[in-house]
């Protein structure tokens, strides 16, 4: 049993993150497929979300979602695509993270974050130096919607996949409840692509 399988065991971790695919590192593309895969069946077989990092992959991970019929939820973290993308990954039930290149004008998602339906989004600080208020704030700003209504959608999104964040002072969700959780598959598996 792997270590990544002894923390699902022990039900201490609440999705499986990250993981998924990467272009740019083609020379290692295959056993990317491979670790993927494996955690696509990890993530059915515990229940749990995953949480999936996608570089000009989108459709490896369609054909993959296709495959597979995953009853657990698909999540891509930093997502920057085109609409295009997000009519494809929504119509799938795959939902979006969205994060520091919304404070970039001449990143993709800028402009095509309002195509997202607001019950696939999901806001991140992944490495950024911006706090999550920072995030929700730009978010809202470009979505023209009220702080606190995206706020309470973005936790309510949370909450149906029983990812259980907590509220900070300001009302955003704490990120940091679900993201701490979150397991560094290179670290677990000794994989490295």
């Amino acid at each position: 049993m792997t270590p990544l399988e002894t923390l699902l065991k022990e039900n201490k971790i609440v999705a499986i993150g990250e993981t998924g695919l990467d272009r740019s590192h083609n020379d290692t593309y295959d056993r990317q497929l491979e670790v993927f895969e494996q955690h696509i069946l990890l993530s059915e077989q515990y229940r749990k979300p995953l949480i999936i990092h996608c570089v000009k992959a989108t459709s490896d991970v369609l054909r993959l979602h296709k495959k597979h019929q995953p009853s657990q939820t698909w999540i891509i973290h930093g997502f920057n695509g085109n609409a295009d993308e997000i009519r494809q990954l929504t119509g799938h039930d795959i939902c979006l993270s969205v994060g520091e290149a919304i404070f970039y004008q001449n990143r993709k998602i800028t402009k095509t974050i309002s195509s997202i339906p607001l019950d696939y989004l999901f806001l991140e600080t992944d490495v950024s130096e911006k706090t999550i208020q920072q995030v929700y704030e730009k978010a809202s700003e470009l979505l023209n919607m009220p702080l606190n209504q995206l706020k309470d959608s973005v936790f309510a999104n949370f909450t149906r996949l029983k990812l259980s964040p907590r509220k900070t002072e300001n009302n955003a969700p704490d990120y940091a409840s679900a993201t701490m959780a979150l397991i560094n598959l290179d670290e677990v598996t000794g994989s490295s692509w």
